[in-house]
């Protein structure tokens, strides 16, 4: 079988429906196949990271994180995301419409 990205990423979130039938398929011995991407993809991955500015998820961004999930109710890594926006007073550039709810950041929707 091969895995999409959601249920990788559904599995490093530690989610336990998704652990416990990836752990039966490879108990079972079922091959388990993930995309691999090339050397010229990392390249371009690389390129386009390279625009960015790396923020740490320190304690201050952990507290603000926890605050917004309590109150509006995110996931951890979308609050994560808006308390670093709430952290440093900058914008949140998304696609994702729940963000407006949040009343203590600025969010552009494009």
């Amino acid at each position: 079988m091969v895995l999409d990205t959601n249920i990788l990423i559904a599995y490093l979130n530690g989610e336990g429906k998704i652990i416990k039938m990836l752990s039966e398929w490879k108990s079972s011995g079922r091959a388990l196949f993930i995309y691999t991407i090339s050397k010229k993809d990392i390249e371009k991955i690389r390129f386009f990271l390279n625009n960015f500015f790396s923020v740490p998820f320190d304690d201050s961004i952990a507290e603000k994180a926890a605050f917004i999930r309590r109150i509006y109710k995110l996931k951890l890594p979308d609050a994560g995301i808006a308390a670093t926006a709430l952290a440093y007073n900058i914008p949140l550039v998304t696609r994702d419409r729940q963000f407006k709810k949040i009343k203590e950041i600025i969010v552009i929707e494009i």
